[in-house]
């Protein structure tokens, strides 16, 4: 029987919210702009202590971007030697200054400069977060604490959204200083990563901090499991980048991850979050923009949760298909609406439908693509590599998310917003397609199962014979 310690398995959740804190933080930064701009682009406005030209402003709010330029590289290359819990507690560093000069300066070029800091966090993060909670998570909940990344993210541009509609700019970024220390000074406390350790041959450490993160001194039986699959991952590559495109397996992983990503991005969920005021504002709704706008960031902040919820009991294939396959139908009627409004037709009896295809669409892209995605950047590929792996899935993020954006300002100006509509519908049926053909199942199983699966197509179990392991990891 095994020996039972206190407080059983909740070392985890700690470590998950501690993280998680910071995470919120990037959601903050991200939803900034949609509050504060609209004050410091306004020349009259005298209760904020700047003002920005829509040059300016356009570059303050993609800020963050530009810095994940650095970031996402940065972990990569270091995340291995210095480890996931001592990058989570770097992000401190740069959240902060960036928050103090966004409260502080009164230079345009400043602000600027203060905001794309935050962005050398926000790669540094979105690195090694989804590695490390999908490293320490208990293979039973690892859906659940590995949603949590997408949750918290949404969350915190729900929360500046709602403090910028009662406080300052100023006042603002001051208050929000309270997550990062928070963070902080929570992970200081919170164990590394197991397979960190034994990448490190300290396998002592790794069996203690296994013991205290399942609340068990019975683990002995994992920690042979996980030290048996970072030996076979380091021979059987080294962990560099080209190992990602070279062996058959990670290759694998990356394109199922590209498809994810793929499908997510080009559902235009970047675009709604940035241009959500300009459509609603552009089908003439009869409801309020602003109430609208949060409704929308409420709503998906409710079905992240959801699907956070039941993702390690559905699984992460169904909620993939129904959430392209609703997401698809959503944006098809919202594109007809478009289309009929500018063909001329009487469109008063159906303002309801914009806003309403828009809830629509951020119920199913809420329960599935919001979250998984993210959740199995840490599930796909073996630990000597990750780093590398989410690096490059950080900077292909990053410019799908440019390309949407781009993309629906330039269609819709030169074609009709409709049509971008119609575009972001038929991704999300061909992404339907793809998932259903390529996607696995990853629900409830280790990660050397996983790595066992995209290797062989069958998982990994304790019962196989070691000729037939050797076989498998071949």
């Amino acid at each position: 029987m095994a020996n039972v310690l206190p407080g059983t398995e909740i070392v985890q959740y700690l470590a998950v919210f501690f993280a998680s804190l910071n995470i919120i933080t990037s959601g903050l930064g991200y939803g900034w702009p949609s509050g504060a701009l609209p004050h410091l682009l306004n020349g009259n406005d005298t209760s904020v202590y700047l003002h920005l030209t829509p040059s300016e402003g356009s570059w303050a709010a993609i800020g963050p971007l530009i810095g994940a330029i650095i970031g996402s590289p940065l972990a990569g290359l270091s995340l291995d030697y210095v480890g996931r819990r001592r990058m989570i507690l770097f992000t401190f560093f740069p959240y902060m200054t960036s928050w103090l000069i966004v409260a502080f300066t009164s230079s345009p070029e400043l602000l600027i400069f203060g905001r794309a800091i935050s962005g050398i966090s926000d790669g540094c993060l979105f690195t090694s977060a989804p590695i490390y909670i999908g490293e320490i998570a208990n293979p039973k909940v690892r859906g659940l604490l590995c949603s949590s990344i997408p949750v918290c993210l949404i969350l915190g541009v729900l929360i500046i959204n709602i403090l910028e509609a009662f406080l300052s700019v100023h006042t603002c970024a001051l208050l929000v200083t309270i997550l990062p220390i928070t963070s902080f000074i929570g992970m200081l406390f919170m164990p590394e990563s197991p397979y960190y350790l034994l990448m490190q041959n300290r396998p002592a450490e790794a069996q203690e901090t296994l013991e205290r993160i399942r609340g068990s001194e019975d683990v002995q039986e994992e920690v042979k499991r996980m030290s048996d699959a970072v030996k076979s991952q380091k021979e059987e590559s080294k962990g560099t980048i080209k190992d990602v495109f070279t062996v058959p397996s990670n290759r694998k992983a990356l394109l199922i991850m590209m498809l994810l990503r793929a499908t997510q991005q080009f559902s235009g969920i970047t675009a709604l979050i940035f241009y959500i005021s300009l459509i609603l504002k552009e089908s003439g709704s009869q409801y309020s923009v602003t109430l609208s706008t949060l409704l929308f960031f409420a709503v998906q902040l409710v079905m992240s949760i959801l699907g956070s919820v039941i993702v390690d009991c559905t699984g992460r294939r169904m909620l993939l298909l129904w959430s392209a396959l609703g997401s698809g139908v959503a944006l098809l009627a919202e594109g007809l609406y478009f289309q009929f409004d500018l063909e001329g037709a009487d469109m008063t009896s159906w303002q309801f439908v914009p806003i309403t295809a828009l809830v629509v669409y951020v119920i199913f892209y809420g329960f599935g693509l919001q979250n998984i995605p993210i959740l199995m950047l840490g599930e796909l590929f073996p630990t000597n590599i990750k780093a590398a792996a989410l690096c490059f899935g950080d900077l292909y993020f990053a410019a799908l998310a440019s390309i949407v954006s781009k993309y629906f300002q330039a269609v819709s100006e030169d074609i009709g917003i409709y049509f971008a509509f119609y575009s972001f519908a038929t991704c999300c049926f061909i992404g339907f397609c793809l998932i259903y053909i390529f996607v696995p199942e990853t629900k409830g199983i280790t990660l050397e199962e996983i790595q066992s699966l995209l290797k062989t197509g069958r998982k990994f179990t304790n019962e196989s014979s070691k000729d037939d392991r050797e076989g498998q990891i071949k």
